[in-house]
């Protein structure tokens, strides 16, 4: 059964997400207790923990402000997404110079998420939003592990249970491995709506477990055999899902990847690789920025 997150915890983000928000003006306990919609005793609770360890200051008059602690937060969290930030520009580019919307993505703790999002996709072209996370399990993620050893691939597949069946695990190697030689994985099913909902719901809210839960099972239905193709077929155009790109670090692994939205229209396999070479171009810039090689 999921933790549930610290609801102590969640009141004290949201209190100093409305000072942030704010960071020239000073509140009352009763102004931050009404705009943060908590008991007045609550909040008070919360802001004075939060001014024991720095957080937050207070006033002669007693009004509540960000705190010096704060700033060396900041400061740290400058310097850990300083990465993000020299890839920014490359994936600005490429979704510019493809009409397209590319998001940066990253893999942690067995699960990708969405870091950042660069949309000049067509009105009604494939999306996804900054926070959007699902777990590294077959099918995706694909471009996380394709680079991986042996042992890690295996760890990758096993997570997908007895869903994942002798045929399916075949095809999903035999996938990763042309991934490998292209430079990039290629989706070509959609995804379902259900699961696009319960995505932006995630990243909207607080997890809960029923959403966690409606996840899941949702990705446990999509066939890597229809999502993760080994060939782009050639016999006629084809909707794209999107497309990804691994952006390697110094040691050699992937923390990041490109990933391009697909286009409202279906693409025939030239335009699939053309779009692909853009893309791949784009991830070798971005591992150079990086201060990366491929492995």
């Amino acid at each position: 059964m999921p933790v549930p997150p610290s609801p102590a915890v969640l009141r004290a983000c949201d209190v100093l997400d409305h000072l942030a928000t704010n960071p020239e003006d000073a509140f009352s306990v009763s102004e931050v207790a009404r705009s943060v919609r908590l008991p007045r005793a609550s909040c008070d609770s919360v802001l004075l923990a939060l001014a024991q360890r720095g957080l937050v200051q207070r006033d002669v008059d007693r009004r509540y402000s960000l705190g010096p602690a704060c700033r060396a937060l900041g400061e740290a969290a400058q310097v850990a997404g300083a990465p993000l930030t020299s890839l920014e520009p490359v994936a600005e580019e490429l979704a510019r110079a493809t009409a397209t919307c590319v998001a940066i993505a990253s893999c942690a703790h067995n699960h990708t998420r969405v870091e950042r999002v660069y949309d000049h996709g067509p009105a009604f072209g494939l999306r996804t939003r900054v926070g959007e996370s699902v777990p590294l399990v077959p099918p995706f993620g694909a471009v996380f592990v394709a680079w991986d050893g042996d042992a890690a691939i295996d760890g990758w597949l096993n997570r997908a249970g007895a869903v994942l069946g002798d045929a399916e695990r075949a095809h999903t190697v035999a996938a990763l491995g042309a991934a490998r030689r292209r430079g990039y994985t290629v989706s070509v099913s959609g995804v379902h709506p259900d699961l696009l909902r319960v995505l932006e719901d995630l990243a909207d809210h607080t997890p809960d477990a029923a959403h966690l839960d409606a996840r899941d099972a949702l990705i446990r239905e999509i066939s890597p055999r229809e999502y993760l193709p080994v060939t782009v077929a050639d016999d006629g155009p084809q909707r794209v899902n999107q497309m990804s790109a691994p952006v390697f670090d110094a040691a050699g692994t992937v923390p990041y990847a490109l990933m391009v939205l697909g286009p409202s229209y279906e693409l025939s396999a030239e335009e699939v690789e053309a779009l692909g070479a853009r893309l791949l171009a784009a991830a070798r810039t971005a591992t150079e920025r990086l201060g990366g090689h491929h492995p």
